[in-house]
């Protein structure tokens, strides 16, 4: 959206983490989309496939049950959702 800055993060204070963070950005649309201004860290990865973005959703992250990983949650009734919305 117009809400993201063309250098596509807040400024971040000194150096810090640079080598080992992971920034990556994913169906991402409006003014603020254009990836070309991005800053060039080595853990910025610009726009990725959805099967690279998958890596990152929920289902990926909540693996903590004996079956799919996720009956904890349904066991629970926390709202939820796994992977991307259509």
């Amino acid at each position: 959206g117009d809400f993201i800055h063309p250098d596509g993060w807040a400024p971040w204070s000194g150096d810090q983490f640079l080598n080992t963070l992971y920034y990556a950005e994913y169906a991402n649309t409006g003014p603020g989309a254009n990836i070309a201004g991005r800053i060039k860290w080595k853990g910025y990865h610009g726009a990725i496939s959805q099967a690279e973005a998958t890596r990152f959703t929920a289902a990926e992250w909540l693996q903590a049950g004996p079956k799919s990983g996720t009956d904890w949650l349904k066991a629970l009734h926390v709202p939820h959702y796994l992977g991307f919305k259509a």
